[in-house]
């Protein structure tokens, strides 16, 4: 049985309406045979929170694959990070997790009529070029939610505020991690 943890912020942990579930985990388990999964999402999180936590919710569990989907709150003007941050953080977390063990899944993206300030679309796609620079650099399996979210109208991925993922969004999300790991 191969152990899973899904380590990221609140689209991991499954946040709606102030609540988070396992919504993510059962389109996983649901295609994706033999596998135990640990959601380590956290509301609100960075990259920079991730750091902080990475041993106690990530390597004392000593997973056989861990998804890190960062980027949602690292993009934002109101967080403090700085892409170099971001960058910083990403790369030690990668590292840290051992490089065969990771999916990195890119920035998503978010409704542009309400985060256009906030979380502009020039800013998320330089944060997911960072993403992208790292899956090259260490040849990792990688996600590109940002590009994958715009293949239709991204809205239907995306929950009223904009920004948390709608069921379709998990749909998404879910197929595209189990895809990924039965291609390992």
């Amino acid at each position: 049985m191969k152990k899973i943890i899904l380590f990221g912020d609140s689209i991991t942990a499954g946040y709606e309406n102030g609540l988070t579930d396992f919504r993510l985990n059962e389109r996983i388990m649901a295609q994706v045979e033999d596998v135990e999964i640990i959601n380590a999402g956290i509301p609100g999180d960075t990259t920079r929170g991730a750091r902080a936590r990475l041993s106690d919710h990530v390597l004392k569990y000593d997973p056989d694959i861990v998804t890190v989907f960062f980027g949602a709150n690292d993009v934002s003007n109101l967080t403090g990070l700085s892409i170099e941050e971001y960058e910083e953080n990403l790369d030690e977390i990668v590292k840290e997790i051992g490089i065969s063990k990771v999916i990195l899944i890119g920035v998503p993206f978010c409704d542009q009529t309400i985060y256009q300030d906030e979380r502009p679309m020039d800013q998320l796609k330089a944060f997911n070029s960072v993403a992208q620079n790292l899956t090259t650099k260490y040849r990792l399996d990688y996600i590109d939610m940002l590009s994958e979210m715009q293949q239709v109208d991204p809205s239907i991925y995306l929950q009223r505020d904009g920004i948390h993922f709608s069921n379709e969004g998990y749909d998404l999300l879910g197929q595209l991690i189990s895809q990924t790991i039965n291609n390992r």
